[in-house]
């Protein structure tokens, strides 16, 4: 009886002495959040989706400023031959007329630069976007390895309660109660499982990372440690910077284009008039001679005034008018969403560090030392144990979601992670 009471303190102090692992951190990483987004943005297709929409818009641009080209008006006939008796067909006619559309072009050319000022500012909300995208991403493969990790160093402790694991050839393992043997075992087979649970999402998180990125399958990837986001900049001036937002100035612009359309409708009414010149050659007084004129043609609105496509567009431009009231106001009430939730995730994860982390881990330092002393038994020891990695794991989480918010909160405010004011 006192050899198994020696044996056990005695045990139990190797326990005790047996390192407990750091906080879970990742190594340091190659691929931070700027070099993913970075990137993201530059093998991403809708990056060369929104470039082409800029440059068909630019084209546009281009287009409608143009002139219409002249025409030229050839005629031949025998009248000539018929009339002084020499016969034979010539060029009775040439003219050359040039369409004159007054005040169409320069209406023209302001709906297709505000349509192609939309396009740009389109192009940016994109950018914003895959920006969103690439963050969750790298964000969810930071989270993957830290809970990775966390569950590699819970597996580690678990098997210095049997004293060291497997390789280790420690006489006063076999002294063990088979009741806390067999308890120790689930303990262990608990943490090899959520090691394996923890491998499969990594590598989950992996796949969709490197198709993101179009790096190979088989890419080693390591991302910076998982940590607290930046502090970010209060509510009122981030919604003072909101009117300029390239998802509100796409819209704004839509709508300037969707007016100035209106213009172009009442422009293209009726045909543009066209004045010409020309050179004619008839028969007077027996003879042959050339005629020279001028002539203005002006379509003259007597069946059809062309209100249809003016009406259409002023309809337009009332609908371009209400979606960019209602993005301004989903803009505002994303933006104040995103801004509460990243406070509250902010404040949450100070007092789980106050109150749960330091604690849990106090306890468990404190418990292994009662177990050495025999003051505590394995259940003790195995609930400490519990606690202080189901806290590091909550606190994982919260990591996650905060820096997931902090995303979240640059796409609300249309900032970009790539510029250096785009805290948090």
């Amino acid at each position: 009886m006192n050899r198994t009471i020696a044996v056990s303190t005695a045990l139990a102090a190797w326990i005790a002495a047996a390192p407990l692992p750091p906080p879970a951190a990742a190594e340091p990483a190659s691929w931070t959040l700027r070099s993913a987004t970075r990137r993201a943005l530059d093998v991403a297709p809708e990056q060369h989706a929104a470039a082409a929409d800029v440059e068909a818009r630019a084209a546009a641009l281009r287009q409608a400023e143009s002139w219409p080209n002249p025409s030229v008006d050839l005629r031949a006939d025998d009248k000539l031959g018929q009339e002084d008796g020499q016969g034979g067909t010539d060029l009775t006619r040439a003219g050359l007329s040039q369409p004159l559309p007054l005040r169409r072009l320069a209406r023209q050319g302001a709906a297709a630069e505000a349509a192609l000022r939309a396009a740009q500012a389109s192009r940016r909300h994109r950018q914003l976007e895959l920006e969103q995208r690439a963050a969750a991403a790298f964000h969810a493969l930071q989270l993957a390895a830290a809970r990775r990790d966390l569950a590699q160093d819970r597996l580690a402790l678990t098997k210095t309660y049997a004293g060291g694991g497997a390789g280790r050839r420690d006489p006063l393992v076999r002294y063990l109660p088979p009741l806390e043997r067999r308890r120790v075992a689930i303990l262990a087979e608990e943490a090899q499982q959520a090691v394996l649970a923890a491998q499969r999402d990594h590598d989950q998180a992996a796949i969709e990372f490197r198709a993101l990125l179009d790096l190979p399958a088989d890419a080693p990837i390591d991302v910076a440690p998982l940590v607290a986001p930046a502090a970010f900049p209060g509510l009122a001036a981030l919604e003072r910077d909101l009117a300029v937002h390239p998802a509100l100035e796409a819209a704004r612009h839509e709508r300037d284009a969707a007016r100035a359309a209106i213009a172009v409708a009442e422009s293209q009414r009726f045909a543009d008039p066209e004045v010409g010149v020309f050179r004619e050659r008839d028969v007077l007084n027996g003879a042959r001679r050339d005629v020279t004129g001028i002539a203005l043609t002006v379509q003259v609105p007597l069946w059809n005034l062309n209100r249809g496509p003016v009406d259409a567009t002023r309809a337009l431009a009332l609908g371009a008018q209400a979606d960019l009231t209602a993005r301004e106001r989903d803009a505002v009430t994303r933006l104040r969403r995103s801004h509460a939730e990243l406070a509250r995730l902010t404040e949450q994860l100070a007092r789980l560090h106050t109150t749960l982390l330091v604690p849990a881990r106090e306890l468990l330092d404190l418990t292994r030392r009662a177990f050495a002393v025999g003051e505590a038994d394995l259940l003790a020891l195995v609930d400490a144990n519990n606690l202080y990695f189901d806290t590091q794991a909550r606190h994982l989480e919260l990591l996650g979601a905060s820096a997931l918010a902090a995303a979240n909160l640059r796409a609300a405010a249309g900032r970009s992670v790539l510029t250096p004011e785009a805290t948090p």
